[in-house]
């Protein structure tokens, strides 16, 4: 409040130019916090036509998290992220945003930056924000759906863990297909895969592994065709905790794999539904990584 008569003093009482003394005051605020630590936070989800976007936005502790100023700012973003259109993108199942385009957008209708609206909401809230991340993952253009679920929740569409996935089939019940995709979404939040399938592991991730594997395999002193037999076991059972159509369903522990989650949806829904992408994102994963 006391900003606020300051900004009409020194605007002699106008309302518009006072907002904007304001506002600046708000990114000259954020700047001088912005060496400072934030690995709290939330991460949003916003949908639309085009797909879902998924933002993270950090604070410096979770008590900012949990106010609704910062909620509704978080919201706003994972919108204005979903307006932006990346080249090179078309075909892709998720996309990677970068936060400087994020933060030169409008949010909105109104006439404002991301980063100003950032800016004003740091001399609000009293704390360093920080837009860490982002991506797209577009609606399939033959037809599907992206669908996502949020845990641990401030407000809709706003938590700390957040998964989604992209769904493609030409199936003519596309409700059916979307609760199909959040119960799959709420699979990735709880399984926590690292990679989509197989082919997607990268080469160096699996030579690593079959390393430590043949060792352990050796020290049991059986023969080399015995060992190699053990290390083949192992690491399809690796493909089996790290890829996400290899994991075991655990909405439904009954059902098998999410492989077989899908062809059985395909029987029921009479269209081939095939799982494309997915993402997951859990507050302070990328700042942890970076400190490391």
């Amino acid at each position: 409040m006391k900003k606020c008569v300051e900004a009409l003093d020194e605007a002699n009482g106008d309302l518009e130019e006072a907002a904007t003394l304001l506002r600046k005051a708000g990114l000259a605020a954020a700047s001088k916090k912005a060496g400072r630590g934030a690995s709290e936070g939330a991460v949003a989800v916003a949908h639309g036509p085009a797909g879902a976007a998924v933002v993270e936005i950090n604070s410096e502790t979770d008590f900012v998290a949990r106010n609704e100023i910062f909620q509704v700012l978080a919201a706003r973003v994972a919108r204005a992220a979903l307006g932006l259109e990346v080249a090179g993108s078309a075909g892709s199942a998720t996309v990677e945003l970068p936060p400087a385009a994020i933060s030169a957008s409008t949010l909105d209708a109104a006439d404002e930056s991301v980063e100003s609206a950032m800016g004003f909401a740091v001399s609000q809230l009293g704390e360093n924000l920080v837009l860490r991340r982002a991506c797209l993952l577009p609606t399939p253009a033959e037809g599907g759906v992206v669908a996502s679920y949020a845990h641990n929740t401030y407000a809709p569409g706003v938590g700390l863990t957040i998964g989604a996935v992209v769904l493609k089939s030409r199936a003519a019940n596309v409700d059916a297909l979307r609760s199909l995709g959040e119960k799959l979404s709420m699979h990735v939040v709880a399984a926590n895969p690292r990679f989509l399938d197989r082919q997607s592991v990268p080469e160096e991730a699996v030579g690593r592994e079959r390393d430590i594997l043949s060792e352990q395999a050796a020290q049991s002193g059986k023969p080399a065709n015995v060992v190699e037999k053990m290390v083949s076991g192992r690491l399809n059972k690796y493909y089996g905790e790290v890829c996400l159509l290899e994991q075991a369903y655990v909405i439904d522990d009954s059902s098998g794999s999410v492989t077989k989650v899908l062809a059985a949806a395909g029987k029921e829904l009479g269209a081939d539904v095939e799982l494309t992408g997915f993402v997951r994102y859990h507050v302070g994963e990328g700042a942890e990584a970076s400190d490391e």
